[in-house]
This record gives structure tokens, sequence and C-alpha cells, in this order.
């Protein structure tokens, strides 16, 4: 059974020792109760049984006085007889009615056993005094009856053997109360005992529950100290497990990033090398005038040396044309070597000129496919962030809205681009189209690597990826796409009803709308 005990688990522990302080808890309020009980009851009959009976042989000692000492008539002395046998009756009634009950039955015999022999046989030798004067009693009293039944005021030794019976009775009546005191000084005793059992009692089953209680408190204590002592090592265990696969996790993560930032750079590296090759043809495109404008002049000059009329004049005034030609091709490699310059250091730029710039890179293919392009910004937004990035990437919307525009050819070909002041410290830079929208099913997705609409031999996947990146890693802010409704500069959002119908059959009316949102100082 102890080794059932030291070999349960905790919560068994706790539950024997809950049930042991309940069980001592009881046990001592039951104690206490019935032995309570037995006193209150030991001291009610002492004194009803006692005093009583006491009372009720004083006063027939009263009547019999009265009778013995004066003369009364014959009517007095049988109102007086009825009265002596009612007290009589009443006062036996009580002392045969009084019956111990269990517990000072026990007590009684726990009483009897502690006492000596000769102490013991004193009790019962008392007991059966107080006996012998209730029987005694009893017959004087039968015979004091049956005296004034039998006997008349008339006889001549009437009052003298009156007073001789009287004075018998009144002799028990003294025998009886004096036998009744030394039995309840007994039962005092008695009860006194059973007051130092009860203590005796209590202080027992207080001692067993704390000494029980401490036990099952020491095995519980030491218990939790060796649960305790096994979690640590558990823990510690653990903690060296989740360190070492922490560790492997960093250095896990440290390659995915390193590997991630390397896909990254040769993403954008490829977008770069599109736009270079896109610009490339808007080089090409716009040196083609100007070259054909210097092979005229060139051709000017032969000519006018094979007629004879080549003139000071003529030279300098094609020499002159020649420089301005050059110089406006000069200026436009210029202005694309300005558009690859690649600085990782943030500027102070006016958002107006930066469009204004990234939208002439462009403006000769615009003008080729018939696309009008509007631009409402104001003049005084100053930004601070990275110039160039933020170009490459309006640079990127634009080309897109313009493959789409030719590709479903729209007519007319719309691209709007508005850029304000949004709360206190942001701008927003919008850019939308009339080429159809977004399909819903490609919508949340436009933003992924290598996701493109557009044909596998036109489209790489990467513009608008990278474009977010530059936009949320490089300037800390935001760019989102939705599909909208607009005539002019008149547009709203798409409704669901239009959306569903995948806003293409409405092209010229439905289009994207790409939205930046930038802080001014580079800071959100």
């Amino acid at each position: 059974m102890a080794l059932r005990f030291f070999g349960a688990s905790l919560e068994d522990k706790a539950r024997i020792l809950v049930f042991n302080i309940a069980c001592g808890l009881l046990s001592l309020a039951v104690v206490s109760y019935v032995f309570y009980f037995s006193l209150k009851n030991d001291f009610d009959v002492l004194f009803s049984s006692y005093s009583q009976n006491t009372i009720y042989l004083e006063q027939m000692r009263k009547f019999i006085i009265s009778d013995s000492k004066e003369m009364p008539s014959q009517e007095v002395l049988d109102k007086n007889m009825e009265q002596i046998q009612m007290l009589w009756h009443n006062a036996e009634g009580i002392h045969l009615k009084y019956q111990e009950n269990f517990i000072l039955e026990q007590t009684r015999k726990a009483y009897l056993f502690f006492l000596s022999q000769e102490e013991s046989g004193y009790y019962y030798k008392v007991l059966d005094k107080e006996k012998y004067y209730y029987q005694k009693l009893h017959q004087k009293i039968l015979a004091y009856v049956d005296f004034l039944k039998t006997y008349s005021l008339k006889d001549t030794d009437f009052n003298l053997r009156l007073k001789n019976i009287a004075k018998e009775l009144n002799l028990e009546i003294s025998n009886v109360i004096s036998s009744s005191l030394e039995v309840a000084i007994y039962q005092k005793k008695r009860s006194d005992l059973l007051h130092n059992i009860l203590l005796v009692v209590v202080f027992v089953i207080m001692c067993l529950i704390m000494l029980i209680t401490l036990l099952l408190s020491f095995v519980i204590l030491k218990h939790i100290k060796n649960l305790h002592a096994v979690l640590e090592i558990r823990i510690k265990e653990k903690t060296k497990e989740l360190q070492m696969l922490n560790d492997s996790l960093q250095d896990t993560i440290a390659k995915e990033v390193l590997e991630s930032r390397k896909k990254d750079q040769i993403m954008y590296q490829q977008a770069r090398l599109a736009s270079m090759g896109e610009m490339i043809q808007n080089i090409a495109h716009q040196w083609r005038q100007p070259l054909n404008a210097l092979i005229l002049l060139i051709q000017a000059f032969r000519v006018k040396s094979q007629n004879g009329k080549l003139t000071q004049e003529f030279v300098e005034t094609q020499v002159e044309d020649g420089m301005k030609i050059a110089k406006q091709m000069s200026r436009t490699i210029e202005d694309f070597r300005s558009f690859f310059h690649q600085s990782s250091q943030k500027e102070q730029f006016n958002l107006k000129e930066l469009i204004d710039e990234t939208i002439a890179l462009i403006s000769p293919i615009l003008k080729q496919n018939e696309i009008h392009i509007q631009i409402d910004c104001p003049k005084d937004i100053q930004i601070y962030g990275l110039k160039s990035s933020l170009s490459q990437v309006i640079l990127n919307l634009v080309k897109n809205s313009q493959d789409a525009l030719k590709s479903r050819e729209i007519k007319p070909a719309e691209i709007y681009i508005v850029a304000y002041e949004f709360k206190e410290n942001l701008v927003k830079i919008e850019c939308l189209d009339n080429a159809g929208g977004i399909k819903l099913s490609d919508i949340h997705k436009i933003f992924e690597p290598y996701f493109t609409t557009k044909h596998k031999s036109i489209g790489t996947g990467i513009g608008l990826y990278m474009s977010k990146q530059i936009i949320e890693k490089q300037m800390q802010g935001s760019i989102e796409v939705q599909n909208m409704q607009w005539k002019g500069v008149d547009c709203k959002f798409c409704e669901e009803g239009a959306c569903l119908k995948e806003c293409q059959s409405e092209a010229g009316v439905c289009g994207a709308q790409f939205t930046i949102t930038i802080p001014k100082d580079g800071e959100i």
C-alpha cells in the first residue's frame, strides 16, 4: 500500500492529502458534536432528576409535617394525602424514567474501569442504597396512605401514631435526598471524565491530522522537487535542442536570404537590361531623324563643292545647323545616361520634373503608336528619396500601359498620370489607362515574379515585381492596382458587376489604375 502511494502521481497524492484533511475535520466535528450532546444530555438529566426530585420530596415533607403538628380536619387530611401521592408519583416517575444513552453508558464503564476496586464497589453500593431508600420510602408512603384510610380522627391514639409515621417518613425522605445527592456527585465525576476524554480524543485526532498532513505534505513536496528536477533536465535538453535548431534555422535563413538577394539582384539586372533594350530602341528612334538631317547636310556640302558654289556663308550656316543637331543628339544620350545612372544615395528632387523627364524618354514611341498621355502634377511637390528608382517605376508602368493599348488596338489610346499630396507627409501617384483593365483571375498575381499577361516573347514578368520591391523596400511606400471605369479624367472604381465582365468588354472605357503611395521625406 505504501509503495502504491509513493508511486502515485502528484494529482493522486494531492487528492489523498485533501481527503485526509477533510476526514480529520469531519471526525473532529462528529466527535465534538456527539460528546457535546452527551454532556448536555447528562447535565440536563442530572439537573432535572436531582433538582426536581428534591423539590417534590421537600413538598411531601411539608405536607407530612403539617399533618403531624396541626390537627387538620378529615377533609384536609384527605386532600394532603392526595397531594403526597401525586408528588411521590412524580418523583418516582422521574427516577425510573432516567436511562443512560450509549455514550453515557460507555463513559460509565470507562469511569468504573479507571476506578479502584474499592471505589468501584462503593459506587455500586451508593446506587443500591439509593434504590433501597426509594423502595423503603415507597413502602412508608403506602403505609401512611393506608393508615389515613383505615383510622379516623376519633381514634384515641390517632395523633400519636400519625406523628410516629410522619417522623419515619421525614427520615426516609432525608435518606432519599442524601442518597440522590451522592449519586449526583458520582454522575458529576463521570461528566468530568467525559469532558476529559473529549479533550484527549480531540487532541489525539488533531495530532494525527497534523502528523499525517505533514507526512503527506513532505511526500508531495519531495515529489514536486523530483518532478522539478526532471523537468529542469528535460527543459535544458529541449533548450539545447531548440538552440541547435535555431542555429540551424538561422544558418538556413541566412543562406535563403542571401539566395533571395542574389535572385532579386539577378531579376533587377534583368529588368534593367530589358529597360536598356527598350531605351536603346528609343535612342535609335530619336536619332534616326537627326542622322537623316546630318546626312542631308553632308550631301549638300558635296553638291555645293561639285558645282563650285561652296561659299563661306553656306559653310557657316551648315556647320551651325549641324552643331544644333549634334547637341540635340548629345542631350538625348545624356538624358538616357541619367536614367540608367544608379545612385544608392537619397536626394531631394521635384516630382513634376521627374515625371516630365521620364515621359520624355518614351514620348517618341508613344507618339509613334498614337498614344496620348496627360500629366497632372503640381510643380511644388518635393520628395526626398531615390530619384532614378522612382523614375524606373513610372517608366515601367507607362511601358506596360503602352503594350496593353498597342496589343488591344485601343483607339483613342489614353494614359493619365496624376500626382497629389495626401495627408501630411504622403504623396500619391496614380497611373491610369483605358486598355480594358486586368482580368480578375490575374489581378491578385500581377506583382508576382515572372508572372506576365503578355506573350512570353514580349513580357519577362519581372517589371512589376521589381517596381513593388523598389517602392516598398527602398522608398518605404506601397503600390496597388485596381480596375477603373473612366471617361477622360472622370473615373471611378469598377463595381463588382462590371468586373465580372473582366472589364475588357468595354475597352476604351475601363482600365487599370496603379496607385503609388510614398513619403515625401523618405520615412513614414
